[in-house]
């Protein structure tokens, strides 16, 4: 059993075809088979049906195939901890961001990183929090930028900056502000659709309070993006919650539409996860340091705030 019999398996099963699997490795088709059926021989595991067209993966193979996947990665990131020691940095950094705070925080820093670390190539994904959280543990990604908390025990978490919630309140008599959760008018707040962490903090936000969402209305609109939400509700006349970096580049006349709520100020936590056994540690300290440098800058103090987590 080798490193590159694992290869050459992950080869035909991104490719499904045994023929283009040995082109990509640069070996003959009967090198690559021989290989492949020497490593299911050695452990009584068939991985591939080879009579199916195309090639496909046995239910036990499919098994073993992740695991492989997570081996190869893994001795990727061994590379990557002798560059780190010799003081390099280099090679990849695969970053994972969920919807929420992708388009608001990346532009911030991810150009201004990407030129500090030139010899670093920087894959970023949007990516809902349960797919960064199997990413990260199956090691396809290094970095999860989230709403915290996780806990899991396989991975270490960091948070980054607390930021509010803020209301945008689009009706013809809006809101005056700053005021009390309890005392907020839900009778027209639209909301991200479920799937979302940001979803689950705002019916959070709900239940805390005395007057709950319009369940009779014969409209319903769950927008799948936060810009989705912020122009349904302008074009509506209603109001919604929104976490403040959303807010950032609101026009002036937008600006004047948002209330804030009184303390204890309803906020979430946005952090970095990795693996426990994560290695690309001054890249990742470099990140941490960058972004919370400049939140200090954009994101208001709170004097007292309430912390609504997103999977509770």
């Amino acid at each position: 059993m080798n490193i590159q019999q694992f290869k050459y398996i992950l080869a035909v099963v991104d490719l499904r075809n045994f023929e283009a699997a040995a082109d990509k490795c640069f070996v003959s088709q009967s090198t690559l088979s021989t290989m492949i059926a020497r490593f299911e021989d050695e452990i009584g595991i068939k991985i591939f049906n080879r009579k199916s067209k195309p090639v496909s993966v046995t239910r036990e193979g499919a098994i073993i195939v992740e695991r492989l996947r997570t081996i190869n990665n893994d001795i990727g990131l061994l590379g990557a901890l002798v560059k780190e020691l010799k003081g390099e940095l280099m090679g990849e950094l695969k970053i994972g961001v969920i919807p929420t705070i992708a388009p608001y925080l990346l532009p911030l820093f991810l150009h201004k990183f990407a030129t500090k670390f030139p010899y670093v190539n920087l894959i970023v994904d949007e990516l809902q929090t349960d797919e960064i959280v199997a990413a990260i543990k199956n090691r396809s990604l290094d970095i999860g930028l989230l709403a915290l908390p996780i806990k899991d025990k396989d991975l270490n978490e960091k948070e980054l900056f607390v930021e509010p919630f803020l209301i945008y309140d689009c009706r013809e008599k809006s809101t005056e502000g700053p005021i009390s959760i309890k005392n907020l008018d839900y009778s027209k707040l639209w909301l991200l659709k479920q799937g979302h962490c940001l979803q689950t903090q705002v019916h959070q936000i709900c239940e805390q309070s005395s007057r709950q969402v319009d369940e009779d209305s014969n409209l319903e609109f769950r927008s799948g993006s936060l810009d989705g939400l912020i122009r349904f509700t302008k074009a509506s006349n209603g109001l919604t919650i929104l976490p403040q970096i959303a807010t950032l580049d609101f026009t002036e006349h937008d600006q004047g539409k948002l209330v804030h709520f009184d303390t204890p100020v309803p906020s979430r936590s946005v952090g970095i996860i990795t693996h426990k056994y994560f290695v690309k540690k001054t890249l990742l300290n470099k990140l941490q340091l960058m972004i919370q440098d400049l939140m200090k800058e954009v994101i208001s103090e709170i004097p007292e705030n309430k912390i609504i987590h997103p999977l509770e």
